[in-house]
């Protein structure tokens, strides 16, 4: 079973990004444009929903039950290192 780090922080950035802390440490900058392709998370085009962003139970999460599998936000963020750290 592959190992995955989860989501504690999020933050929403410009552009459908969000900022994201994990709890191993590292951070990162994970792109949500995909998800405005699915009917299911279709409403995040409207920013007053997208900015709800929130992590809990170690992934991202919004409104009306859309949400992102932990695994995905860790291996498809562009992950921040030591000295390029954000504050969320």
């Amino acid at each position: 079973m592959l190992s995955y780090a989860k989501t504690i922080s999020a933050r929403p950035l410009p552009d459908y990004k969000v900022a994201v802390v994990f709890n191993n440490g590292q951070s990162g900058i994970f792109d949500c444009k995909y998800l405005l392709d699915y009917e299911t998370s279709s409403a995040l085009a409207d920013y007053s929903v997208f900015n709800q962003v929130r992590a809990e139970h170690g992934t991202l999460c919004w409104p009306n039950d859309i949400d992102v599998a932990p695994e995905t936000v860790w291996e498809a963020s562009e992950k921040q290192y030591a000295g390029e750290l954000i504050a969320v």
